[in-house]
């Protein structure tokens, strides 16, 4: 009989397995509370109490009623993307950085391999901040041409009297 604790898979099953349990959890808690609250109005309907007024934003948060949110604001939009673009690429170089140090210290050139692993958080950063620098230059372009005076109206040219050639 083989011995499954040793095994490297342990640790990977567990933890899907916990977010697996915290998601049923979430969900049954979800539906347990959406339960109670219908059985507390059809109680009140029965006695002929008067409904309390149901908070739009309980139900908002509940199912994600896209129409009834607010429109996101392109500036905190620009914010986000600017500061996950700083993270990756600090998360980048700072891989870069571990296994160059790592490669000194062990004195083993193969481990310098591991730096290009910081490539890819380092690359997504780029593109995130190039994302945010479009979409700011476009969204200055947008406020400007709202705020910009209409053009003057265009007279057509007067041209002198045509004769008749004879």
């Amino acid at each position: 009989m083989s011995d499954w604790s040793g095994s490297p898979f342990v640790v990977p099953v567990a933890a899907f397995a916990a977010w697996v349990g915290v998601v049923a959890v979430k969900t049954i808690s979800k539906y347990k509370v959406r339960e109670l609250q219908s059985r507390e109005r059809m109680a009140a309907i029965e006695k002929g109490m008067p409904l309390p007024p149901e908070d739009p934003s309980i139900i908002e948060k509940e199912f994600g009623d896209r129409e009834t949110s607010r429109t996101p604001n392109p500036n905190r939009r620009i914010s986000y993307l600017r500061t996950s673009g700083i993270v990756c690429i600090s998360a980048g170089v700072g891989l870069i950085l571990f296994f160059m140090a790592l490669t000194h210290i062990t004195q083993e050139r193969m481990v310098l391999c591991g730096a290009a692993t910081g490539l890819i958080p380092l690359a997504i950063g780029l593109g995130l901040l190039l994302d945010a620098s479009i979409q700011t230059r476009s969204l200055k372009e947008a406020q400007a041409a709202a705020i910009a005076p209409p053009a003057p109206p265009v007279e057509p040219p007067v041209y002198p009297p045509s004769y008749p050639q004879e």
